[in-house]
C-alpha cells in the first residue's frame, strides 16, 4: 500500500485535528507515528483507511484519491487492510475464536477454509489456549493479541495499529512488537501509532513521523523495508 498525502487538514467543528501536513509512506515500509495523546495520530490513521476524508488537501491510497472513492472501492481497500484499534473493539459476547474469525465471515471466505485459517492464526499469535474465552476474561495484553490476530487473519497488504500496546507491561509490549515485526518481514505495509518508548525501540530501522498539535514536526526515513 503506497500512501501519499498532500496539504492535508482535518477539522472537527472548529477544532483543527490536522494542519496542512504532507508526506509519503512507500509500499512495504514500516512507519511509526510518534507523539503525545492529542497530537493527531488517530486522525491521520483514519485517513489511511478512508474512514474520514480531509477538510482540505488530498490523500491517495495506491493512487486513488479517497475523497472520490466509491463505496465498492472502499470495500476493496478494507479487504486488503488490517486494523488494530486503540481500544481493541472486541465483540463482548463472542469468544476469542469468534472474534478472530469475524473478518473472514464478513469478507465471505469459503467456509471450507475459515476454521483452519483461524486455528493457524491463533497458533501463530500464541493464543490458541484462549480460543474459548470471552473478552472480559482476558488481560489487557491478551486483548491486544486477539485484536492483532483478527487484523492479520486475512493476510492484509496494509496493517494499521493504533496504540497497539496502550499501557501494557514490557513483556506484553514485546509480544505485540514481535507480531508487527513478522508482518513487516512479510512485506506488509505497517503503520503504528504510539507514544511508547518501549515499542519505538523495537523498530530501530522504521520510518518515523513525529507529530505535535496536528502537525508533522520531524521525519525520519526508514533505513530498511523490514525490521
Amino acid at each position: 500500500m503506497h500512501i501519499d498525502f498532500r496539504g492535508v487538514s482535518v477539522q472537527f467543528d472548529v477544532i483543527p485535528a490536522l494542519s496542512n501536513i504532507t508526506g509519503v509512506l512507500p509500499d512495504g515500509q514500516t512507519t511509526l507515528l510518534v507523539g503525545a495523546t492529542g497530537a493527531g495520530k488517530t486522525t491521520l490513521l483514519r485517513l489511511f483507511y478512508a474512514d474520514i476524508v480531509p477538510s482540505n488537501g488530498s490523500i491517495f491510497l495506491n493512487g486513488q484519491n479517497t475523497a472520490i472513492m466509491k463505496a465498492q472501492q472502499k470495500r476493496a481497500l478494507l479487504q486488503k487492510t488490517g486494523i488494530v484499534f486503540q481500544d481493541c473493539k472486541l465483540l463482548a459476547h463472542n469468544t476469542v475464536y469468534e472474534n478472530v474469525l469475524y473478518p473472514l465471515i464478513i469478507n465471505k471466505y469459503s467456509s471450507k477454509n475459515i476454521d483452519l485459517m483461524c486455528l493457524e492464526t491463533l497458533v501463530d499469535i500464541g493464543i490458541s489456549h484462549l480460543r474459548d474465552k470471552y473478552p472480559h476474561q482476558l488481560s489487557g495484553g491478551e486483548k491486544h493479541l486477539v485484536a492483532l490476530a483478527r487484523a492479520v487473519i486475512h493476510k492484509p497488504e496494509f496493517l494499521i495499529a493504533d496504540e497497539p500496546t496502550g499501557n501494557l507491561d514490557a513483556e506484553s509490549t514485546l509480544s505485540v512488537a514481535k507480531i508487527l515485526q513478522q508482518q513487516s518481514e512479510k512485506g506488509v505495509t505497517v503503520v503504528i501509532s504510539t507514544h511508547s518508548s518501549e515499542l519505538i525501540s523495537c523498530f530501530p530501522k522504521a520510518g518515523r513521523l513525529e507529530m505535535s498539535e496536528g502537525k508533522i514536526t520531524k521525519v525520519i526515513t526508514a533505513t530498511s523495508k523490514t525490521i
